[in-house]
Formats: C-alpha cells, structure tokens, sequence
C-alpha cells in the first residue's frame, strides 16, 4: 500500500501555475484595449516563480504534493476572487448594507482559505482526482481566456494595433506637425491662418488651464446634490472671472472632453475614419498627448508646463518641457495595480493609493505659489486636480476621509462626500491659489473647468435625459487680464475656449463652432450620438 501510494502521489501537476497567471490573463483581457501587451510580463513572472518556489519549498516537508498544490490553488483563487465579489456586492441593491465593508466580508475568505487548506494538508486522501479536474479546469479558464483575448486582436481591439498606428498617421500622427495641422482644419481660409506665425509680444500672459475633474455647474449641484456653488461663483466673479451660467461639456469622458478642447475641434471631425465600433484608446491618447493648443503656445514662445497629468502611450504631452507632480502610479492605466485592486489586500492598496492621490493634491495646491512667481517667460500650465472626482477622500475642510465612512454619524452618501470635495476645493482657490495667481507681475488667463459634471447612477448605455444633462453640466470659469468678456457667452462649450483665447490675445481669427454636446459609451469611444437637442 506504501508503494501504491508513493506512486500516486507523483500526479501531473500544473494548475497551481494556471490558476496563479489567470487573474493577470482575466484583467488584460477586459482592458486589451487600454493596456500594452508589455503589462503582463512582469506580474505573470513574479507568480510563476512564486508558486513554483513554494510548490518547491513545501514539496522537500510533505511528500504528497497535491496537498500543496490544491492548497495553493485554493488560496490562489480566493485571494483573487475577493476583489470581485467586493464589486459585485457594491454595484448591487446591498451596496448600503454593513456586509459590503471589507472588515465584514473578509471573515467568509479567510475562513474558506484556513479551512480549505487545513482540509488538504490533513486528509488521508490522495486526491489524485481532484488534481486531475483541477488540472482539466485550470487549462480550459486559460484556453476560454485565449480565444476572447484572440477574437479581440482578430478585431483589432488591442493597444498598440498597428492597423491603428496606420490610421494615426493617416490622421496625422508620425507627420510632420504643419501636416497635422492641415489635417486638422478642413476650412481652406483656416488652414492658412494656423499656419500664420504667431505674433511675438514681450507681453503675453500666462495661460493657467485647470481642469477639476467632474466639477458640475451650479445648475447641476443644485439640481442633482443639493448644493447651491453660489457664493463660489460670486467670489470669483468679484476676482474679475466670468462665469459661463450654462456651460456643457461637448463629450462625456475625460479624454474625450480634453483631446477635443485642446485640439479646438469635435472628435468626429479628429476621429472621422475611426471605427465606431472600436475600443482602441490609443488614437485618443495620441490626439491629447500631441495637441494642437500646446503646439501652437510652444509655438510662440511659451514654456509648457503639465502638472497632474500624464497622457498618451508614452505618459507625456509632446510639448511639454516641464512635468510637475506626476504621481505616475494615480495617473498609468496599471495591471498590477488592477490585479492588487482585486486583491484580499485590496483593502490596504486602496488606503495606500488615496494617500497617494492627497499626496498629488497636495502637491498641485503648493506649486501654483512657484510658478505664479517665475515669469522668465510667458507659459502655458495645463493643470488637472483629480476633484471631486472619486475617491471621496477630503472632508470640506481637508480632513482625510476614508471613502464609505462619513465623518459624522450620517450614513455614508456619494453625492454629499462629492459636494464635501467640492467645498474643499473652493476653499482653497478662494482663500489661495487664486490671490496667489492675481498677484502675479503679469496678469494671467486663468480657464476653470470641469472636464465633465457628475457621473453618479448614471446608465451609460441607455441614459435618460437627466443623466445626459447631469454628466455634461460643467463648471466653466475664465478670468481675461483686461476683464473684457465681449467674446465669451453663457452657452459656450469647452470646443470653443481655446478659439477665443488665440482670437483675442494672439491675433488670430479662428470662427466659433455651433456648441453641440455628444454622448458616447467607454467600450465605443468613437461612437457619438449628438445630443444638443435634449439640453436646449
């Protein structure tokens, strides 16, 4: 009997290593589109060398290794499976109940893992069978995981897809920028005009570009968190700022909103030979990373100067010379930070990301004093402050928040913890980034701007007239130097911001866009429904 079962222990063993990479597979596969194929390398090398290793260590103290490997698999699997039932359980009807809190619903998977692996380890049995299924499961997740993420490159839906590295320089990437700009600007006369060299003036203004993010308009606040931003507005109002009352976000996602703002043209006219159907990011990101606005500043002698904010494939604005507060954790589409968001440990990652985020505010708040001091030449700073935008992780005075605990003994509320962020924020505009900006030599253009307004409960694919109208209504502020706001109107939309700008203070002579707003969903970023109508 000790030679029979000498002999079965010795099973074909693979699924630990399967069942270890499949998360790391499973991710990559729902965001082929947004993540390079380089992403995988490193996390399926780290676990295969990690299950290996312990497969190894434990093998040399128990001799029947399919213990250890059910074992491991088990932990494998319920490590990673945490995270997704944490979501589930947030995006279902008992997203309000105390049994969605991590410190509850951790119980259940520890207690599955230590008794599951004292099972093993303990039993008499074999488990030559229980091997063989695993084995025969761990290679058909694989497979299944293989044939989708194939059918996605057969489709083209993967980043990088060289078919669409074709298409960008079709659309102008990869050519040179006077290429581009033809491209850009089907109107001849236009054509002619952007290609007309910028007049040189010793003084030309700083240019401050600041998106909040899911900053709404105080017709939105009202409406959908009921907060009235009034006081906010008036304050800037008596700084000298103009406030566009009914301002529209043209796209409904940030890259959407800012590849278009700063490229002064609606993405259909960008994206025309774009597949609709396709979820490729890669044009978007090339569109905002190598944009016309900044080109055209870098252009006429300005400094470029990013903070916050990493774009394109590369993580860079083209025409950036200066990169401030980067944070590149917060800001790169990340699988290993996915797959430990997905974690048993997401819990802690979570903690440690959004101090990393009020790190980066932080960050952002304290450079505006350096920069509104250096006036060796005039520059172009493109800010983007992730406020209030999710997490929820300031109180309204700036207290750490930890996002589901509220910081009075009210249950946790989205829409107040939103409205909390945004009272923060005009806290520390009005009281010192914009005196500090004001009080600069050289008197600014300072853009406020939501790139969207709010996104809570929002049906992305079937949206109702009120969620269209919540997710566009943004926050639009612009402060002139000569406080002379004749060009601006109180519809204006975020297209046409830049299309003034240059008209008035770099004698050019764009024509304003009619302002249309589109709707799109995140897995068809190409694919836009003009819905003008509905807001009017």
């Amino acid at each position: 009997m000790s030679n029979l079962t000498k002999n079965n222990t010795k099973s074909f063993i693979i699924h630990p290593i399967l069942f270890s990479v499949y998360p790391i597979i499973f991710i990559f596969s729902q965001n082929i589109h947004l993540l390079p194929l380089t992403e995988i390398f490193l996390p399926t090398i780290i676990m295969i060398v990690l299950t290996s290793a312990t497969l190894f260590i434990l093998g040399k103290k128990i001799k029947n290794k399919n213990k250890i490997a059910l074992s491991i698999s088990l932990l494998v699997i319920v490590f990673f499976s945490y995270g997704h039932v944490y979501n589930i359980l947030n995006e279902s009807e008992f997203e309000d109940s105390e049994i969605t809190r991590h410190r509850y619903l951790l119980i259940p998977f520890i207690i599955t893992a230590v008794l599951g692996t004292s099972y093993f380890l303990k039993s008499k049995k074999i488990f030559n069978n229980a091997t063989t299924i695993a084995n025969g499961i761990s290679v058909s997740v694989i497979v299944i995981i293989s044939i989708n993420i194939a059918g996605d490159v057969s489709n083209g839906n993967f980043f990088g897809n060289p078919e669409a590295v074709r298409n960008e320089t079709w659309f102008g990437f990869g050519v040179p920028q006077e290429n581009l700009i033809k491209d850009v600007f089907s109107n001849s006369i236009e054509k002619n005009l952007v290609q007309n060299e910028m007049k040189t003036n010793e003084d030309l203004p700083d240019v401050y570009y600041i998106i909040l993010d899911e900053y709404p308009n105080n017709q939105s606040l009202k409406k959908f968190y009921g907060f009235d931003n009034n006081e906010f507005l008036i304050s800037l109002e008596d700084s000298g700022f103009y406030v566009v009352e009914n301002s529209l976000s043209n796209y409904p996602m940030t890259i959407q909103s800012l590849s278009s703002s700063l490229n002064m043209e609606y993405l259909n006219m960008l994206t025309k030979d774009a597949d609709i159907d396709s979820q490729n990011y890669r044009l978007l990101n090339e569109l905002l990373s190598d944009n016309i606005v900044m080109e055209k500043f870098s252009s006429s002698g300005y400094e470029i100067i990013n903070m916050g904010s990493l774009w394109g494939p590369n993580g860079e604005f083209k025409n950036a010379t200066t990169n401030l507060c980067e944070f590149k954790e917060i800001n790169f589409d990340s699988l290993i930070r996915e797959l430990l968001e997905k974690s048993m440990i997401s819990y802690f990652y979570e903690r440690h990301f959004e101090q990393l985020r009020r790190d980066q505010i932080t960050c952002e708040f304290n450079e505006f004093s350096n920069l509104s001091t250096n006036n060796d030449q005039p520059k172009f700073v493109f800010v983007h402050i992730l406020l209030p935008h999710p997490p929820y992780i300031f109180g309204p005075n700036g207290e750490h928040v930890t996002p589901g605990n509220s910081l009075n003994s009210e249950p946790w509320n989205e829409r107040v913890a939103h409205v909390n962020q945004i009272k923060f924020l005009n806290k520390n505009f009005l009281e010192k980034i914009i005196p500090e900006l004001l009080s600069s030599k050289n008197k600014p253009i300072i853009i406020l701007q939501g790139d969207t307004g709010g996104g809570h409960s929002i049906n992305w694919e079937e949206p109702t007239n009120e969620m269209v109208f919540e997710r566009l209504a943004n926050l639009n502020v612009i402060y002139f130097p000569d406080s002379d706001y004749e060009d601006l109107y109180e519809d204006m939309t975020p297209v046409n911001t830049f299309r003034v700008i240059f008209n008035k203070f770099l004698n050019e002579n764009y024509e304003l866009h009619d302002d249309r707003n589109f709707w799109s969903v995140g897995d068809k970023p190409y694919n836009y429904k003009d819905v003008s109508e509905i807001l009017n």
